[in-house]
């Protein structure tokens, strides 16, 4: 059995929604105003949400909005973050803090707390059933991913609904204590949400699979480890469709070269210039494979590493643009 993809949508740093609105990052981004967009698609303000969970909001129910077919409200919801509410946290400890009032008001309490963004998801897009935060770094949105998959293949659930939301902040010097960077690499947000479901009919792709290795970059034997997910990879090769390697947020270029040699010179697709870097960029990665219509069936490897020892990896197949099973 397979899980299939019914519907995608990946949220950039411009406030970019599909294609159209993608553009290649120059500097770190500024945050961008989706007032507009979230009243277009909700018609509320949302006025005690913050900027955290209007991408969030955003993204999930534009993806529920472009199903075929109506979403169950009994479908699970998981929603994966690295670092949650990061402008609402500092405002809470400024307000609390020496220099401060010493005391916050409740509302500011309760949209500090991650788990408040899933409910508003959940509420807005009427569901009643699982509603759960993962967060693990740099493999949230694949950890999410997983748990999503396993509900629809065990037959828990005919659909769930799974995405990923991180968002920036400046100065990029206090954002850099949360997520460390290299000179040239740029700060992001956004995110990506799917729809997973057991019918295929109308599906625009599948999950082949959500592979975890115990087995990290930093010991410097880059063959020893692009052998072995490599290994772990090979089923979904048998097809002979062509492959797109997508390295995650910790992959360097030569760890992706020597995987790409071993996946039969896979080229490489590079998300991360469109997005920026933070924990949950393989969401909008993921989700942005579907932004244009495929000739054919295409295997996309998502590839991420963390910096305490384990990769994930996430094989994705976009269907051909007339696939309708």
């Amino acid at each position: 059995m397979r899980a299939y993809i019914m519907s995608a949508v990946a949220i950039g740093p411009h406030g970019d929604i599909d294609a159209s609105g993608r553009r290649a990052l120059g500097r770190d981004p500024l945050q961008a105003d989706l007032s507009d967009i979230l009243m277009e698609l909700t018609g509320k303000e949302m006025r005690r949400a913050g900027h955290f969970t209007e991408l969030a909001v955003i993204g999930s129910q534009l993806a529920i909005k472009r199903l075929c077919a109506p979403f169950e409200p009994s479908s699970p919801l998981y929603f994966a973050t690295g670092l949650g509410e990061v402008q609402a946290t500092t405002a809470l400890f400024e307000q609390v803090m020496e220099g401060g009032a010493g005391s916050t008001s409740p509302y500011a309490f309760i949209n500090s707390v991650s788990n408040t963004t899933a409910f508003h998801v959940a509420k807005t897009a009427g569901l009643t059933s699982t509603n759960i935060t993962v967060s693990q770094e740099e493999l949230s949105f694949e950890s999410a991913l997983r748990f999503a998959v396993s509900d629809v293949m065990d037959g828990y659930a005919e659909q769930s609904l799974v995405g990923g939301v991180d968002e920036l902040s400046h100065p990029r010097s206090a954002h850099m204590k949360r997520l460390p960077l290299a000179e040239d690499e740029l700060m992001g947000e956004g995110g990506g949400w799917l729809c997973i479901g057991r019918d295929p009919a109308g599906a625009c792709g599948a999950v082949e699979g959500v592979v975890e290795l115990a087995l990290g970059i930093d010991d410097g034997d880059i063959d020893a480890w692009a052998s072995a997910v490599a290994q772990a990879v090979m089923p979904w090769l048998e097809t002979g469709c062509p492959v797109y390697l997508m390295p995650g947020l910790r992959l360097s270029g030569a760890h992706a070269r020597a995987l790409s040699m071993r996946l039969h010179g896979a080229k490489v697709r590079d998300y991360l210039g469109l997005c920026g870097r933070f924990h949950t960029a393989a969401a909008f990665g993921i989700a942005a494979i579907f932004d244009s219509m495929h000739e054919t069936d295409t295997l996309y490897i998502h590839v991420s590493p963390n910096t305490e020892g384990r990769t994930m990896i996430v094989g994705i197949r976009a269907f051909a643009r007339f696939r309708r099973d």
